[in-house]
């Protein structure tokens, strides 16, 4: 029995000394394409938000613009606005130069071409055209304002329009 237990026990030492620790090459491949799929992933993610960023600011400046062009239309609105109390309280007003007058929204507002109206009144005593420009940084709106009065000076009808350039 003892030598049956010494052909096992040799056995068993012969496969322990020849064993081969290493891993297989199948369990060394496998990690392979983790590192290729997680970078390409990565720069997928990263593309995606440069993206969602570039839109968001082309957006903001859409709507940057969008809020300042209607800014500089209110502006031309209040512009035509002051002319028509000017020529409610002088039936003769007229200021027929290239922006005449102007109306500021803010401190040095023409000055700096933000936040003001530039106005214009030309015609004569039964017709006069309020031309007002209003300007917000790079928006610049026109309205003109055509009226007719009668022959007490006062004023019969108003035709509002918005000129382009």
């Amino acid at each position: 029995m003892k030598s049956k237990n010494i052909k096992i026990y040799s056995k068993l030492l012969m496969s322990f000394l020849t064993f081969d620790f290493r891993p297989s090459t199948r369990a060394c491949a496998r990690g392979v394409a983790t590192l290729p799929t997680v970078m390409l992933l990565g720069v997928m993610a990263l593309v995606v938000a440069v993206s969602i960023t570039t839109l968001s600011f082309t957006e903001l400046f859409i709507s940057q613009g969008s809020a300042q062009s209607s800014r500089a239309h209110f502006y031309a609105e209040a512009g035509a606005r002051d002319a028509l109390i000017k020529i409610a309280r002088n039936k003769t007003y007229l200021c027929a130069t290239t922006d005449c007058y102007s109306v500021n929204f803010s401190s040095n507002g023409c000055t700096l071409s933000k936040d003001c109206a530039k106005v214009q009144v030309t015609g004569n005593d039964t017709s006069k055209t309020i031309t007002s420009k209003g300007i917000m940084n790079a928006n610049t709106r026109t309205l003109q304002v055509a009226l007719t009065l009668d022959t007490d000076g006062l004023i019969t009808s108003a035709t509002w329009n918005e000129v382009t350039n």
